[in-house]
């Protein structure tokens, strides 16, 4: 066995576990589409190199060698819809079909040339070279990119340059060999085959772990969401809201206006009767009275709590009060009044989330021993913690 027979054999183990794994992700996380695309991608690679194989055996040569051909290119075109379906970038499918055929038709026009003829060996080469650049410009019309993501446009440049670069390494080393059977022991065969497998992999290998990634923030934002609502639960509201006043601690001076931080604590309280209170409802409404930028989470069963950035105790209050207006005017009902007590503070200089929190809480509570449907503000002082308040 040849060196390249078998770095050809380890190529498709590799590619059919590729293969295997970007379906076990796309099985496990059925909105991870893209992985699924990957995976038809990996086992198209699998079926070409498995082609290689088989054309060293003499088996069939003609037909053999356009299932190798036309196989990659389908890999490349599938990782390209991939990538696309990724990236949110549109991308036709009409296009993939195109592609393919346009591929078999320049195959069949130039697999029987002469194996060493410079031109034969660079248009075989120039389709592969095409798509790595079609998969790169799927990137690079993406709205955001990431290091990660420039990484990938710098290794599909490379595919590129590598395909481009074949026919002017099998002049250099010797050639492609005289017959299809006779290529696996040239020395073109295992550079090419070599060079093309790192590629191959570091492809793979980076796809899967931008689809994993997806799929891990997913489960992520899962598990910070309230089912019932959409907004952050306890967790994921602590969780945020604790960095964003950390990195205002760790960032603030006093030079600067736009460090404000204002947290509102809301309660919904139990209804008189059986009726179910609109909780939904309400999630919906409060987002309309909050800045797009603001945290907003349900606490607890009838609690919720809303951080402000850029928002100051007099806004927050402004805005707390328009709140419990509409709720009173679009959520009651004639027979089961809707009302809503509500708790604000500022973030004052220094201050973590958990000084707030207390401070918003007892402001929360402050307003429900007043009876309920009002606001009351917390400050604090050098003395203490002082109220304003407001019915």
């Amino acid at each position: 066995m040849t060196g390249a027979l078998l770095v050809f054999w380890v190529i498709v183990a590799l590619c059919t576990i590729e293969a295997g794994a970007f379906f076990a992700l796309a099985r496990f996380d059925p909105k991870n589409r893209g992985a699924l695309w990957f995976s038809w991608a990996f086992a198209a690679a699998a079926v070409s190199f498995l082609g290689e194989i088989v054309l060293t055996t003499g088996f069939y040569p003609g037909p053999t060698r356009m299932v190798i051909a036309l196989a990659m290119v389908a890999m490349f075109v599938l990782v390209a819809y991939g990538l696309a379906i990724r990236y949110r970038v549109d991308l036709h499918l009409g296009g993939g079909w195109a592609i393919v055929t346009a591929s078999a038709l320049l195959y069949w026009l130039i697999l029987d040339l002469p194996r060493e003829d410079f031109v034969r060996q660079l248009l075989y080469q120039l389709p592969y070279a095409l798509l790595s650049l079609l998969s790169l410009s799927v990137i690079w019309r993406a709205t955001s990119k990431t290091a990660f993501d420039w990484l990938f446009i710098w290794l599909f440049l490379a595919l590129a340059a590598h395909f481009l670069a074949k026919p002017f390494l099998a002049l250099w080393v010797g050639g492609v060999g005289a017959s299809a059977a006779g290529f696996s022991g040239t020395v073109y065969a295992g550079l090419s085959t070599a060079s093309g497998a790192v590629l191959l992999l570091i492809v793979a290998t980076g796809g899967l772990a931008l689809m994993l990634s997806d799929t891990a923030g997913r489960l992520i934002q899962k598990a910070e969401r309230d089912a019932e609502t959409g907004l952050l639960n306890r967790v994921g509201f602590t969780t945020h809201a604790e960095r964003r006043a950390l990195a205002l601690a760790q960032t603030e001076t006093s030079e600067r206006t736009d460090l404000t931080l204002t947290l509102i604590a809301l309660n919904l309280p139990a209804p008189q009767r059986t009726a179910i209170p609109p909780i939904k409802a309400l999630a919906a409404l409060i987002g309309d009275y909050v800045p797009r930028d603001a945290l907003v989470g349900r606490m607890a069963d009838r609690d919720f709590a809303v951080l402000s950035p850029r928002t100051n105790l007099m806004a927050a209050r402004q805005a707390a009060e328009s709140l419990r207006v509409a709720a009173i005017e679009s959520l009651s009902e004639p027979d089961r009044p809707i009302t809503l007590s509500i708790g604000i503070t500022e973030r004052e200089k220094g201050e973590v989330y958990a000084d707030m929190l207390a401070r918003g809480l007892w402001a929360l509570d402050e307003a429900e021993k007043a009876g309920g449907n009002c606001v009351r503000l917390a400050a604090s002082s050098s003395f203490g913690v002082s109220t304003i308040r407001h019915g």
